[in-house]
């Protein structure tokens, strides 16, 4: 069994609540739906992100939170599921340094721009 990884170090309440709330304010808006994800880099420290557990974005509160790691091993996920679309926001903070959030949306108004012609290498754009 491998052992967990450590984490990037705490992270205050509103970090948190802010990254609960994002989950539920685009589940209300209509950005994700029941399967959508929102993440975001840890601030202290670039190779760890949080997600909420594998929930319902419009049910997140603080306490569903997990930290991972860049290859999206939870850092302590207490018994609490995590989401399998986690490696997508793994690959991408590790593909991009720059960006400090992801959202995995599944909503009818941005899947056309995906999925229309658009010549890449495989490579997160």
């Amino acid at each position: 069994m491998s052992e967990e990884p450590k984490s990037g170090g705490p992270v205050s309440e509103e970090f948190l609540a802010d990254l609960a709330a994002a989950s539920r304010i685009l589940a209300a808006r209509g950005v994700v739906d029941a399967f959508g994800h929102v993440s975001q880099r840890h601030p202290d420290a670039a190779d760890r992100y949080f997600m909420c557990r594998a929930k319902a974005p419009a049910l997140a509160t603080p306490e569903d939170i997990i930290e991972y790691d860049l290859d999206s091993n939870p850092v302590d996920a207490d018994g609490r599921g995590s989401f399998l679309e986690r490696f997508i926001h793994g690959k991408i903070f590790k593909a991009r340094p720059d960006l400090n959030s992801v959202v995995h949306s599944h909503s009818p108004s941005v899947i056309p721009v995906r999925t229309g012609r658009h010549q890449n290498s495989g490579n997160v754009p």
